[in-house]
């Protein structure tokens, strides 16, 4: 039999339970703590026969109750049931957030606003066996890359810190790097000084920050989240000026091989489509991101209105690039065709 009981507050009592039951980084009292400090924070326990099954963060604002168990799957009967009982406590409420869920849920009066992937890496016990796993040039380029630094510099330094550890300055310099880095691909940087500052506090807990030292010059960095058996790579940042040595990559290979010395056993590189995690063997997965209402109400329909509009300039967007791309193709093979005849 299942019973739902909700309550007030943070179950800081509970961290614990929620950091084994669902390994996420999202998914703890002291990701919320930092990163939604300004909701009305709730919990909600699930019991089954009277043994706690499920535990769910929540945070009321507005008109919104935002779940903040992401980066997990829980049963869609479950969820049904915490659903209702949502509504039932909280009769200001008109939406729910389900963000990032790795399973596919068919919820009454929902709509699928986002799928993203999340890409994980399976790792094994010891770096000879990862190293043999890789494509032979990816794995060639590694070997070379540390060889040409430790050659061309009369210090190398790889530098791991965990939790206390990790000095905001650090911090500091890694997104820098990182907001550099951006600026230079011409891209807008996603961290500002607010989301800066939370990633320092997140990570007196449950951090893990990695960097690289040439001659006592920090030129790349990796920060992420150990939670249970799991890593969570958030930033990744080099100084352009060594890009040419392939530092960036140089260091997620170092966050490989610490995951691999504390016998974890995955590595979450998180949202996003690159190169790199492919070469690295990261395999994808998808997420799953929901707005249930509770009722078709018009907030209900604008917000589907929104969504469907969305989602066709997507459609539109990523239709003419790949034009642009058989296109380019195309005259590439004419040209290339031409050449051959001539």
């Amino acid at each position: 039999m299942i019973s739902i009981e909700c309550n007030k507050g943070l179950p800081l009592e509970y961290e614990s339970f929620l950091v084994e039951r669902y390994y996420s980084f999202i998914t703890t009292c002291r990701y919320v703590e930092v990163y939604y400090s300004t909701y009305d924070i709730n919990h909600m326990l699930v019991y089954q026969d009277g043994d706690l099954i499920e535990l769910l963060l929540l945070g009321n604002k507005g008109g919104t109750t935002v779940c903040f168990n992401a980066l997990v799957k829980l049963e869609p009967d479950i969820m049904e049931k915490c659903i209702k009982k949502i509504f039932e406590v909280f009769p200001k409420i008109s939406k729910i957030k389900i963000d990032a869920s790795y399973a596919q849920y068919e919820l009454n009066k929902s709509i699928l606003f986002c799928k993203s992937d999340d890409h994980i890496l399976d790792l094994p016990t010891n770096i000879e066996s990862y190293l043999a796993e890789l494509g032979s040039k990816t794995r060639k380029h590694i070997k070379a890359r540390n060889a040409k630094l430790i050659n061309e510099f009369s210090t190398v330094n790889f530098i791991t810190k965990f939790g206390h550890e990790i000095e905001e300055s650090i911090v500091d310099k890694i997104i820098q790097l990182n907001g550099d880095r951006m600026k230079y691909k011409g891209k807008v940087h996603g961290i500002n000084n607010s989301y800066k500052d939370n990633i320092y506090k997140y990570s007196q807990y449950y951090g893990c920050v990695v960097y690289l030292e040439l001659d006592g010059e920090i030129v790349a960095g990796c920060i992420a989240s150990i939670i249970d058996k799991g890593l969570f790579l958030h930033v990744i940042a080099h100084d352009n000026n060594y890009s040419k040595y392939n530092v960036g990559e140089v260091c997620v290979f170092n966050l490989i091989q610490t995951s691999i010395d504390k016998e974890l056993t995955t590595l979450h590189f998180l949202w996003g489509v690159s190169e790199l995690k492919r070469r690295l063997l990261a395999k994808s997965h998808e997420l799953y991101s929901y707005y249930v209402f509770r009722s078709y109400s018009l907030t209900y329909l604008n917000e589907l209105i929104k969504v469907k509009s969305f989602k066709m300039l997507l459609h539109l967007k990523d239709t003419k690039i790949s034009n642009q791309a058989r296109n380019a193709i195309r005259n590439y093979r004419k040209k290339h065709l031409r050449l051959h005849v001539g």
